[in-house]
Formats: C-alpha cells, structure tokens, sequence
C-alpha cells in the first residue's frame, strides 16, 4: 500500500525544521513532499531602536529580520518566538498565543514605553492600531515581505490520493484553497486555529481539525497521530 503523503506548505526552512521535529515512527509511516506556497524575503530596512523603545514579535521570521535585542523589552506571541528572541539577546516575554491575546495582555499591562512591531508585510490584528488607540504608541515596521507562490505539480498529484496537511496561516490556506479547487477531499487538514481554517469552510475534506491552541506542541502531535493512524492498512 502505497504510504499517504506529509504536505507541507510552509517556507523550505521552516518545513524541513517542523518535519526535523517528528517522532522518526511518524516520518517513517509517510512520505513528505514539501511544497512551500509561501517566499520569505528581507526587505533590507533598517533599525535603529532607541534604548527606551521595546519591540514585538508576531512570528520567529520577525525575530530573524531584526537586529540583536541588547538587552531591550520584547512581547512575543509563542513560544518558539519568544525562544527565539531569548537567544539573539532581547529581554523576551511570551504575551500571548495570538495576536489578539498579545494585544489583550498589553492593555492590561501597559509596558510604558513605545513599541515597534517588527514583522512581516501582511499581518493580522492590527497591533499597532489597536495599541496606540489604547495609548501605548506603537509603531508597524515591515522587514519581510510574504511571496505567494503556486502550488507545483507534485503537490496537486499528492492531493488526488490520502494525504495530512498542516495549515499554519490563513493567507497560506485561502491559497491553498483557490490553487488546489475542489482537489481537497484526500486532505486530512490541520488547521492551527479557528482563523486559519475559515478557507475551507464549505469545501469537502477528508478531515478538518482545529488545533486546541495555536501551539506548535499540538501542531506535532496531531500530525503525529494522523501519520501513523493513516497509514495503517
């Protein structure tokens, strides 16, 4: 019996990171065939914060584009994105899972001093809007930009027959979506949160599962549990 296929459509690097973390059972039961629907570019601007200026952390790719922390407050939402931070010398705190609960945490504990959210091109919850509404002044600045690019030949093969597909962003899944037509009823979707799966609302599916909390511990381990329970006869 041919094994079902592990998509994943995330950037390269942050695909083979997240397949990197698979139980080896699990990778074993699976063949994994990355497709990346999305391009990670720099935009080359430059930053320059002033000793009294924090920062926020939406995603680690924000974290990857911007310059050592020096010591500097950062709110961060996640886990892996507050690490991160940690580790190129920002005094990180994880403020929430989402965005929503970031901005949540921080107007109920201002930080008193001004923010930059440092992050990509297109981002969701306007932070920066809402946080200054609430006056805590906080400014977007773009270091990334997000390229959509199309789904290749071998992705769409793999969606005519049994296959897992972790979806981490909505603009990847509305992509997806509108590449992929009516290709989706193979798709054993896992989507990170109730956001990320409002694409495939009404679209027919193998399976569509919302994570219990946008966390990449749940993330792992429902695609764990689905690569084995897959590919058993």
């Amino acid at each position: 019996m041919a094994l079902p296929t592990l998509l994943l459509t995330r950037p390269s690097e942050s695909a083979e990171a997240f397949a990197a973390t698979l139980d080896p059972a699990a990778r074993a039961a699976v063949h994994i065939l990355i497709a990346p629907l999305m391009d990670i570019a720099g935009t080359g601007v430059a930053v320059a914060l002033e000793a009294g200026e924090g920062a926020i952390f939406t995603s680690a790719n924000g974290v990857r584009f911007a310059p050592d922390g020096g010591g500097r407050r950062a709110f961060c939402v996640g886990s892996q994105t507050t690490t991160r931070a940690e580790a190129r010398g920002w005094q990180a705190v994880q403020a929430g899972d989402t965005a929503e609960q970031l901005v949540k945490t921080l107007r109920a504990q201002p930080p008193g001093l001004p923010l930059w959210h440092l992050g990509g091109e297109h981002t969701i919850g306007d932070i920066a809007e809402k946080l200054s509404a609430d006056g805590i002044p906080t400014y977007h600045l773009t270091l990334y930009h997000q390229r959509l690019l199309s789904l290749p030949s071998a992705a769409l093969l793999a969606l005519g027959a049994p296959c897992i597909l972790p979806v981490f962003s909505q603009r990847t899944a509305q992509s997806l979506v509108e590449q992929a037509g009516n290709q989706l009823s193979h798709a054993n979707v896992i989507a990170l949160s109730e956001s990320v799966a409002v694409p495939f609302d009404g679209k027919t599916t193998a399976k569509c599962l919302i994570l219990p909390a946008p966390q990449a511990i749940y993330m792992r381990k429902a695609v764990e549990n689905l690569c084995l329970t897959l590919s058993l006869p």
